[in-house]
């Protein structure tokens, strides 16, 4: 049975970092992956009309998708089958949920250079809340 590894992807620097040291280390990795992409589209609820959600919902979902179509390109290129997976929703609750829920036996997530202390406390991580929330090992990058 192939081992059940979760990577959350977007944007920053850090995930790029990320998939650059996954990609470097390809050889000590299971092929079989699951790229996990959150939209948070919680952060403009109170910032737009009920009657515009839905229209921004699809336009970010959408949008989403893309994002999570190039991350994997590379991976591909190494010879990973990576399997994707899009949700909306706040991405270190949505993380959690996933490793959770299906049984993840890793995750392997970027952290955001100068965390940690204060910093996490005021202003929250992804990584830190994963690092909390899950019950599987984490590698932390």
């Amino acid at each position: 049975m192939p081992a059940k590894i979760l990577i959350p992807v977007d944007e920053s620097e850090t995930a790029q970092h990320t998939i650059d040291a996954i990609i470097a280390n390809k050889d000590l990795m299971p092929r079989e992956i699951l790229l996990l992409h959150v939209v948070d589209v919680h952060k403009i609820r109170h910032l737009v009309p009920d009657i515009q959600k839905s229209m921004i919902h699809e336009a970010a979902e959408k949008s989403g998708r893309r994002i999570l179509e190039r991350l994997a390109l590379p991976f591909k290129d190494a010879g990973f089958k990576p399997e994707l997976q899009l949700v909306l929703g706040n991405p270190g609750e949505t993380i959690m949920t996933i490793v959770n829920e299906q049984d993840m036996q890793l995750v392997i997530i970027g952290r955001h250079p100068g965390g940690g202390g204060v910093r996490d406390i005021m202003f929250g991580s992804v990584a830190n809340y994963v690092i909390r929330a899950v019950k599987c090992p984490i590698l932390l990058f």
